[in-house]
């Protein structure tokens, strides 16, 4: 089976549109969403509705929870604040409702998906540092053999252990039982690894490969809806960044 696993659109509709593009020519067998389909852009309500449309499940994301109520947005400083109550005056009662309903986490077989750390999804932890991934190391069997993750907006991977996580730059994941992998599969609308092209994971169940896909897209025109709709410039330029 090949999952394109989507995270992190933050409202960047063209940056969704071109990843849907590839996807499709790529013709997975399962396309996902791991959350936080809104948050710093302009288009909530249409990435929403083509999150409906495109992915079979779609899991609740620290800036999904934030505007609809499910979590406290004190969290968040100002910025990101004024984006979170845009938003909700934006969303469709249908989309809000919808962002309501996402849940933490999806398991299927050895697979996990989550927004955040698989150790506690509630609590929307990072994990970008090896010392993070080691905190997974005292739920080692319980953790399925991969955890496909979001929430950093980067494209770590790490191999763990019953005894020890480690940063890999593997790209072929083998499904063994001593070792486990939690693979941070990128952004699509907001990427923070200076790479400022939307990005995807592609999973293949059968060949056990892993690919990070890059595609580019019209980011001035995303950036100047930002612009335009009074969210804080800062979140336009970093887009030009990938920071």
């Amino acid at each position: 089976m090949r999952v394109a696993i989507l995270s992190d659109i933050h409202a960047n509709l063209e940056a969704l549109q071109a990843v849907l593009k590839v996807v499709r020519a790529s013709s997975p067998d399962l396309t996902v969403c791991l959350g936080d389909v809104v948050g710093y852009g302009a288009d909530p309500d249409p990435c929403c509705d083509l999150v409906r449309e495109h992915c079979a499940f779609c899991l609740l994301g620290n800036h999904d929870a934030a505007v609809t109520g499910a979590m406290d947005e004190s969290y968040y400083y100002e910025a990101a604040r004024h984006v979170l109550r845009w938003t909700r005056d934006r969303l469709s009662e249908d989309n809000y409702r919808w962002l309501y309903g996402l849940p933490y986490t999806r398991m299927d077989g050895e697979i996990g998906y989550f927004h955040s750390a698989p150790v506690l999804p509630s609590g929307f932890f990072y994990v970008v540092q090896s010392s993070e991934a080691q905190t997974h190391v005292q739920v080692f069997d319980r953790l399925k053999s991969l955890s496909f993750i979001g929430h950093a907006h980067l494209t770590h991977i790490f191999q763990v252990t019953a005894k020890k996580a480690k940063a890999t730059d593997a790209k072929h994941v083998a499904l063994r039982e001593d070792a486990k992998y939690i693979i941070n599969v990128g952004s699509v609308g907001q990427p923070r690894d200076r790479d400022p092209r939307a990005c995807f994971a592609l999973w293949d169940s059968e060949a056990e490969t892993l690919d990070h896909v890059r595609v580019e897209y019209d980011i001035e025109a995303a950036a100047s809806k930002i612009v335009k709709a009074g969210i804080d410039e800062k979140f336009a330029k970093r887009l030009f960044l990938g920071v």
